[in-house]
Order: C-alpha cells, then sequence, then structure tokens
C-alpha cells in the first residue's frame, strides 16, 4: 500500500485508498520550493541477475563477509601455529595462544567495543568513495571474528592436549611439567568447548534456541572458573620453590589476558539494572515500552529480561532525545507476538523489567553512511527503522510489508511515518496478500536513486531479498543471525 499518484497533500491520503504498485515521488531540487512528482511502477521486471549461478551462490551466500574474517582469523591462527612448530613447540606457547583467542572471542562480544567500532566504521564521511563506504556497512559481520576465535581457541587447546598425552610416553625436551590437575581440567575446557561447538550450531541453535542460549552463558561461566584454575596451577608447576605464587602468575601472559577477558564479562553484567517502564498497548498484537533511563544512539538494541539469570531478548531501540506526549525523554521499543515471552509482556504491561549492559550498536546504525537510503521491513521490523525515520540521516525512502498497520501498530505510529515520509509504501498484507519484495525494492531503490537498501524482517524473508538484490547489483543490508 502506498501513497497514489495525485495532487492532494499525501497526508489527506487514506490508507484503504492507495495503490500498492505505483506510487508518486515527491523530490526537492537544492535551493527550489518545487517539488517535482514521478510515477514508479514497483512491479516493474526485475533484470536478469548477475554472474552465473555457481558464482552467485559462493559469492552472496558462502563467502559472505562473516565467513571471510572467520577464516581471516583461523589463518592468523594456522600462521601462529606454524611459527610455534618452527621454533619449537612448548606448552607455555600453546597456552598462550589459546588465551589470546578466548580474549578476543569475548571482547569483540563486549558493548562497549561493539559501540566502539560503529563509531569508528559509521564515521566514514559520505564523501567518501561508495566502496569505501559500503565495505564499511560490513561491520555487523564482526560476529565473524568471534567464531574464528572462539573455534582456534578450542584447537589451539585441544592441540595441547594431546601435546600432554604424547609427552607422557615419550621424550619432550621443550614439552614442560604439567601436573595431573592441570591435564584435567584441560581436557574438561576441551569437552566443554565441544558442547558450545555442537549448541550453537546454526540448526542445532534454530530448533534449540533457548536450550543453546543458557547452554552458552552457564557453560561459558563454567569455563572462565577452569581458565583461572588451569592458569593458578599452571604457574604453580612452573614457578621456582623460592618464588611466591603472586608473583609466578602476574608474570604470566596468560593471567592478563584471562584478566581482560573477565573485565570485558564483567561489565556487562556490572550494568544490570532492573529499570521502570510504561506499557503503551497498541493491539493485542504489539506493545510499546517507553523508558527513561538513557537516550540511545539510533540503530542500537537493548537487551530485556525477566529472570536475568536464565533468558534474554534483544530488542531494537527508537531514541526519544526530548520529550514527547508528557513523555521524558528517552527511549522505546515495539514488542510484537512473536513467543510465549513476547505475549506475556503484551499481556502483563510490566511497569518494571531488567536490562542488561548499554544499548549497543546494530544494523541499522550503518544507515549513517549513506547519502540517500530505502528502507524495507516486514512487521515488527518497522520499530528498529523507526529511530532513523524519525531522525533521518539522508533522505529516505520505506516499504513496510505487514497486516493491518493501523489497527496493529496504532494511527500514532503510522501519522508519525506518513509525516516523515509522505510517500511511504505501506503494504497491507492482509487486504493484498504478501508482496514480491524483492522487486519492489530493486525498483524503489532504482527510482528514488538510493546508494542502498536495509531489510529488517525474519530470516527467510531478509536472506531473500537481500540476495536478491545483491545479485541484481544493488547494495542489500540485513542481519545475519549469527547469535
Amino acid at each position: 500500500m502506498s501513497l497514489s499518484p495525485t495532487k492532494s497533500p499525501p497526508s489527506r491520503t487514506s490508507f484503504r485508498d492507495q495503490d500498492p504498485f505505483k506510487i508518486a515521488l515527491l523530490r526537492k531540487e537544492p535551493g527550489s520550493m518545487c517539488w517535482e512528482s514521478s510515477d514508479i511502477d514497483l512491479e516493474a521486471a526485475l533484470p536478469e541477475k548477475r554472474q552465473g549461478k555457481c558464482m552467485r551462490g559462493l559469492r552472496h551466500r558462502i563467502l559472505i563477509v562473516y565467513r571471510r574474517l572467520c577464516t581471516l582469523v583461523s589463518i592468523f591462527n594456522i600462521s601462529a601455529a606454524l611459527a610455534v612448530i618452527l621454533s619449537g613447540i612448548q606448552r607455555e606457547w600453546l597456552g598462550t595462544v589459546t588465551a589470546i583467542n578466548l580474549t578476543l572471542t569475548v571482547l569483540i562480544r563486549q558493548d562497549f567495543v561493539i559501540n566502539a567500532l560503529y563509531a569508528i566504521t559509521c564515521s566514514v564521511p559520505k564523501s567518501w568513495p561508495l566502496a569505501i563506504r559500503s565495505r564499511s556497512a560490513k561491520i555487523y559481520h564482526l560476529g565473524g571474528i568471534h567464531s574464528g576465535a572462539a573455534i582456534s581457541a578450542g584447537a589451539f587447546l585441544l592441540a595441547s592436549n594431546v601435546g600432554d598425552v604424547l609427552c607422557m610416553t615419550s621424550t619432550c625436551s621443550n614439552w614442560g611439567h604439567q601436573s595431573l590437575a592441570v591435564n584435567i581440567i584441560s581436557w574438561i575446557l576441551s569437552a566443554l568447548f565441544f558442547i558450545i561447538f555442537v549448541t550453537v550450531y546454526p540448526s542445532f541453535r534454530k530448533a534449540h534456541h533457548d536450550l543453546a542460549e543458557k547452554t552458552h552463558r552457564f557453560i561459558g561461566w563454567t569455563m572462565l572458573g577452569l581458565f583461572w584454575a588451569q592458569v593458578v596451577l599452571a604457574c604453580n608447576d612452573t614457578k621456582d620453590a623460592s618464588t611466591p605464587l603472586i608473583s609466578a602468575c602476574i608474570r604470566s601472559t596468560s593471567f592478563w589476558l584471562l584478566s581482560v577477558a573477565n573485565v570485558g564479562i564483567a561489565l556487562s553484567w556490572a550494568f544490570l539494572r532492573k529499570v521502570s517502564v510504561q506499557a503503551e498497548v497498541l493491539s493485542d498484537h504489539a506493545v510499546r515500552l517507553h523508558f527513561d533511563d538513557t537516550v540511545p544512539v539510533n540503530g542500537s538494541f537493548t537487551r530485556l529480561s525477566k529472570r536475568p539469570l536464565l533468558e534474554w531478548h534483544s530488542f531494537a531501540t527508537i531514541p526519544a532525545p526530548e520529550p514527547a506526549n508528557g513523555r521524558p525523554k528517552g527511549y522505546s521499543l515495539i514488542v510484537s507476538n512473536a513467543g510465549d515471552w513476547t505475549k506475556a509482556i503484551i499481556k502483563e504491561e510490566p511497569t518494571h523489567i531488567w536490562t542488561r549492559g548499554v544499548p549497543t550498536c546494530s544494523i541499522m546504525r550503518i544507515a549513517t553512511l549513506f547519502n540517500r537510503v530505502v528502507l524495507i521491513a516486514t512487521g515488527s521490523g518497522i520499530g528498529p527503522v523507526l529511530g532513523h525515520i524519525q531522525s533521518p540521516s539522508c533522505p529516505t525512502q520505506l516499504i513496510w510489508s505487514t497486516s493491518q498497520p493501523e489497527q496493529t501498530f496504532g494511527e500514532d505510529l503510522c501519522k508519525v511515518i506518513k509525516a516523515q515520509i509522505p510517500n511511504a509504501v505501506i503494504h497491507d498484507t492482509k487486504r493484498l496478500g504478501r508482496p514480491d519484495l524483492v522487486k519492489m525494492g530493486y525498483n524503489l531503490v532504482k527510482s528514488f536513486k538510493a546508494e542502498a537498501a536495509i531489510i529488517i524482517a525474519n530470516e527467510k524473508i531478509t536472506k531473500k531479498v537481500v540476495y536478491g538484490l545483491e545479485t541484481r547489483g544493488v547494495l542489500a543490508y540485513g542481519a545475519i543471525w549469527d547469535s
């Protein structure tokens, strides 16, 4: 659904009277008060996909930036392994490389580190070549570093364990002595690494999301404690009789690396708060929660929970930098019915809820890199893009596909969209059926002369639209469900 090509003010056009496939885009020339109107056919035929099928699949599905980063980290670690082998294998070196990877695994998922990396990459000037800005926009693939470092940490730990076994049955002059306690802890850690790798594998994680989340959290904490025990015991094994244990630990590289990882984890939980919230029920399908404890940057998400130790749910924030509608400045977020937890939130209308960490940058933060952008959202995906719509960093167009937008998300939200993007394409799926978002997105991007499209939808639709646009030469960005 969209504004029909009419000369009357867009705000007077009813959603129900709009043509879903043709819109009138208004374009203001620099220095002019005149707006021009041009018809756009969103159902125009798509061009053929570029490159052959195998090459498309390799480039746009297999070798995505996430996997390239994971591979790059693995290559660095293979190089480190070769250097250790050529210089003479010592268990201490394998332990240090394991600790480096473990620390990197933790830090690359740390809220403040993520925000710092986004701040750097998203500060690239819009005047710079699009080739640079489009690559900077891939910052949300940084989870590939997390995966590569975690796999490498597990691999080096396993190599250390295998070396221990081999050196028990043969002479290893450079290996060094390790107590039985250290060896037992090392094998337990390897077993726990294996369990985590199995539970975070995409197919398992999708089928058992809650179990995967709890396993990752509690086994991760257990492993942290075991790594501390291993480092302290290893320092005790290798120190001289006259050297105090604390002095031996302070001289250990692994001790300091583990301390950094510990601080990275603790920082997130140091910001655990039970905050007040005002619930604004939009319908029996959605509720908007308003917070006043902070004003996040556009393109952030926050974590909510009713049981902090057991489960956390991430939601995109909608900044409110100024008081509005009788509410103080802060932020809001939209919770739609997508499961038992969200259904309970809508029904209960909570007055307090737990938050953890600080609002953390996510995919919508990259919108600041482009001069013109098209946003494509489905259902409650309007929440993550609403912050940008309210305070756009560039000329923006929108395709929002949802069922009964006014009834589900409220007239006020729809009015905000119409006020900011008068010719937004709002497609009511209940009345018009499911749209071809690839076709609509491509035609709108080309007609609007957008530099990129950002898609906020479920996993299936996101991957389909991103692939469909990228294979036709459009820069497209969407979540990759890497955690």
